[in-house]
């Protein structure tokens, strides 16, 4: 169960899904973002606030680099980050992600702090250099940090409902993740229906077989 992205890779798949998630938001008005995401519980204007939050997270890890040996890779982090922040009872996690919503006065003020950290996201990402950063109490190779936040991008795009598309190497990155933890999907099923299948978004069809115990594999 292991996913090693070289840093270019990373990379490319990151800087898009920045890109592509600053736009999904873009294209909805303040009162469409207070619309129902796919992420049972939140509002769209949730899933954005959750970003902005995570976003702030991402530059503390680009700028802790360490000459340690990874820890995790870019799929092993996932069953690590459920152990540490899943299971038990959701309605707190959620409710407590609605009362940072409320901080906001209006839907605007989220997205206009959202694009200025995409700013300097886009120059930490751009710069970070081929060694192992430290985040979450985990080391993680840089490609494989950068390639863990495309893939929570494409999850987090995908729960918008957008009409601008998900970026393909963030979402092709994804599909990967999912597989390497559930074990392969139907090859017909495209990128995006196997994400909302494997992150818990749809439920899990019928004829899956084993695979269908594993999902969702990540959330």
């Amino acid at each position: 169960m292991s996913l090693t992205v070289d840093l270019e890779t990373g990379r490319t798949a990151c800087l898009d899904s920045v890109t592509g998630l600053g736009q999904a938001v873009e294209s909805f008005s303040e009162h469409d973002l207070l619309g129902p995401s796919r992420c049972h519980g939140w509002t769209r204007l949730d899933a954005v606030v959750h970003v902005v939050a995570g976003w702030q997270e991402m530059l503390a890890g680009l700028v802790c680099l360490v000459e340690e040996q990874p820890t995790v890779d870019a799929a092993s982090y996932w069953p690590e980050f459920a152990a540490a922040f899943g299971g038990g009872d959701p309605v707190p996690a959620l409710m407590a992600q609605r009362r940072r919503t409320a901080a906001y006065l209006r839907p605007a003020d989220a997205v206009e702090q959202l694009h200025e950290l995409a700013e300097s996201l886009r120059r930490g990402v751009a710069a970070l250099p081929d060694r192992a950063c430290a985040w979450q109490g985990h080391v993680f190779a840089a490609g494989d940090f950068l390639a863990i936040w495309a893939v929570e991008h494409a999850v987090h795009h995908l729960d918008l409902c957008s009409s601008v598309p998900v970026p393909p190497r963030a979402l092709s990155l994804a599909r990967a993740t999912v597989e390497v933890l559930a074990g392969p999907l139907p090859a017909h099923w495209s990128d995006e229906q196997a994400v909302l299948v494997g992150t818990g978004r749809v439920p899990v069809p019928d004829g899956l077989g084993e695979t269908a115990a594993r999902l969702p594999a990540l959330g």
